[in-house]
């Protein structure tokens, strides 16, 4: 039998680490199973318009993405939180983000309401998971700092939900909206432009928002930004335009806080911290995630 005392301190100690960075993250039930009811609730309401027992101005298009995402949004927080909170809360915030903006273009008060609250709760969830963090490890989780940077980082990866949803879940209507904003503009194929530009959001939302190969994806995001700001316009009106809607004072700032996190990585509260702690990530994969360790505190 192998001697317990030759294994390596190193090994273990990394081990250890990384069951004290995954230790934190437990879920809490009260939030879940609140958001569970909402959502389910939700659900059913949506279900019952689709099936024309419920009147709403939301178009069928529409209406179909919003089950969509109203069903995967009820996945992730029943059978994915439990499991992993990380990944579970992230992807549920996605999804229902996701849903909130398409009921709120249409005026859907019925919806747009429940989800307005439901995205309260998970602000409050969010800032629990904070404090339980703080006081379940005795200052050997994640700093302030470092949850700062995570909220920054889901509101910059998060803040495309309206302009690729509007493009890719939303239906007709604000489809055609940027298209003809695009054909002002001259462009002779805006419904491809729109395309992938949906695409594009909608991989920054992922990669940014979930913390999902950051560095690539915060590397692609800053090239993005620039790419849009070019196409709109932006960067010929000057850093401030008070004549016009656009200038690149907006695209400098998430051009720079994309980058940001080419060095920092997604840290611990992201995708890549979930599968960092499995332990088994090749270090190629690492490479692309960024630097996800958490700071070791002094003593």
């Amino acid at each position: 039998m192998a001697d317990k005392s030759n294994a390596n301190p190193e090994g273990m100690a990394e081990q250890d680490d990384l069951a004290e960075t995954a230790r934190p993250f437990h879920y809490l039930s009260f939030f879940q199973l609140l958001q569970s009811l909402i959502t389910a609730l939700l659900l059913g309401v949506a279900a019952l318009i689709s099936l024309e027992v419920l009147l709403s101005p939301i178009p069928e298009s529409a209406l179909h993405s919003l089950l969509i995402w109203l069903a995967l949004a009820f996945f992730f927080v029943v059978i994915v939180v439990p499991k992993n909170f990380t990944l579970g809360f992230l992807c549920f915030l996605l999804c229902q983000l996701i849903a909130w903006r398409i009921t709120s273009l249409y005026g859907a008060y019925l919806l747009s309401w429940p989800l307005a609250f439901a995205f309260l709760v998970n602000l409050i969830w969010f800032l629990s998971t904070i404090q339980r963090n703080s006081f379940e490890t005795a200052g050997r989780g994640i700093t302030l700092w470092q949850w700062q940077l995570t909220f920054f980082r889901m509101l910059i990866g998060f803040v495309m939900v309206p302009h690729f949803t509007d493009k890719l879940f939303a239906g007709a209507l604000p489809y055609m909206e940027h298209v003809e904003f695009l054909s002002l503009l001259g462009y002779p194929d805006p419904n491809m432009i729109l395309d992938i530009s949906g695409v594009a959001e909608f991989a920054i939302a992922i990669g940014v928002g979930l913390g999902f190969l950051t560095r690539l994806s915060c590397f692609f995001a800053a090239a993005f930004i620039l790419f849009a700001a070019s196409l709109s316009g932006s960067l010929e009106h000057g850093f401030v335009s008070f004549a016009t809607a656009t200038s690149w004072e907006l695209p400098l700032i998430l051009f720079a806080s994309y980058l940001s996190f080419t060095t920092t990585g997604g840290g611990e509260f992201s995708v890549d911290g979930a599968l960092r702690r499995t332990g088994k990530v090749p270090g190629w994969i690492k490479l692309l995630m960024g630097d996800t360790s958490l700071a070791q505190n002094e003593n």
